[in-house]
């Protein structure tokens, strides 16, 4: 069920960004309950509630209509379950439907945002009816498994011809000289291999911390060793604290942006096949030597950086055309345009 899950989420791109965000935003409380809960299932929120719970210029969004809306958000993806509760994550979702409804608007209907959702519908009733019945259960079938997720399949129909009207216009508004642009002006699509030693500032499993000094100090003898001939496999093993590469040399493939700043700094900038001098982080001194770096072909990240600005165009959406004159959630601190003329006011 979850890899159809997947297959379903092929097709919406800009939700992805907001799962990113409401992971975020889940507290320390949520984490816990949904330790106790690892399926991350939940009951679906009631759908026939009236209240008002946003005003927007333009329009209103129900208690019913958001609980619709996060109950889809839950079905593609269940991780979100945990956040339910939450005011905040709510309040986030509320403006996302604002916006995804808004965009929609501007988008011209045509067929084939509703052949579209009906494959992917086909599809997920397909794989439905492919799967066996799992041991001690009946087989499921997929108006059982919508009504359990508390949708109908005309809630998923409509859900998905948004979602694609939504991507289409963000898409549409992606242009290729912007692409080009960030792909020529980014560190982010170079693939790095290196070595390092981490000499760490932080508690150890024996309670122990060093300070700066001590840390900088053994992290220039590591360099020196390393420097007279040391072997990285010998010298990680013995000096890093970093367990996930010690046993290996200390060797890290990957790009720039999976790194912190100052250590993807000196991978970007250090002098190919060079011990580099000590580099600091929150994490402790770090020795380095980047053995290859190489920019990846346009073509192959490119995808990705369209990816990107979709998501970056829909938040900047959210955040200049959906203005909110009254939010009504349980437990969410009103953050509204009326606010906002208050505070001007008084100042």
């Amino acid at each position: 069920m979850q890899r159809l899950k997947k297959r379903l989420l092929t097709s919406l791109s800009v939700l992805l960004a907001l799962s990113l965000f409401l992971v975020g935003c889940g507290s320390d409380e949520d984490k816990a309950e949904d330790t106790e809960n690892p399926m991350g299932q939940a009951e679906p929120l009631p759908t026939d509630s009236k209240k008002v719970v946003a005003e927007y210029e333009g329009g209103k969004v129900t208690e019913g209509e958001l609980n619709r809306y996060i109950n889809l958000m839950v079905f593609f993806q269940p991780q979100l379950a945990m956040m339910t509760e939450s005011p905040e994550a709510k309040g986030e979702l509320v403006k996302q439907q604002i916006a995804e409804m808004e965009i929609a608007k501007q988008v011209k209907d045509e067929k084939k945002y509703e052949e579209e959702a009906d494959e992917v519908i086909k599809q997920f009733e397909e794989s439905v009816k492919e799967q066996p019945a799992q041991e001690g259960q009946e087989k499921q079938d997929p108006d059982t498994i919508l009504k359990e997720s508390g949708i109908t399949k005309k809630d998923l129909r409509n859900f998905l011809i948004q979602n694609n009207k939504v991507t289409a216009y963000l898409e549409g508004q992606v242009k290729e000289k912007d692409l080009k642009k960030e792909y020529e002006e980014s560190d982010a699509y170079y693939t790095i291999e290196l070595n390092h030693v981490l000499i760490s500032t932080q508690e150890g499993e024996d309670g122990k911390k060093r300070s700066d000094k001590e840390a900088k100090k053994r992290a220039e003898d590591v360099k020196k060793k390393l420097e007279d001939g040391g072997k990285w496999s010998d010298i990680a093993k013995k000096y890093s604290d970093d367990p996930g590469s010690k046993e290996s040399a200390g060797k890290y493939e990957g790009t720039p942006d999976q790194w912190v700043p100052e250590f993807s700094e000196a991978a970007m900038e250090q002098p190919l096949k060079e011990i580099g001098d000590p580099v600091k982080t929150d994490y402790g001194y770090h020795v380095i030597r980047v053995n290859k770096r190489e920019k990846q072909a346009y073509d192959d990240v490119k995808e990705d950086i369209k990816r990107n600005k979709v998501q970056e165009g829909f938040q900047t959406f959210i955040d200049e055309e959906v203005k909110l004159s009254k939010v009504d959630i349980p437990g969410l601190k009103q953050d509204t345009e009326n606010d906002d003329e208050q505070k001007k006011d008084k100042e």
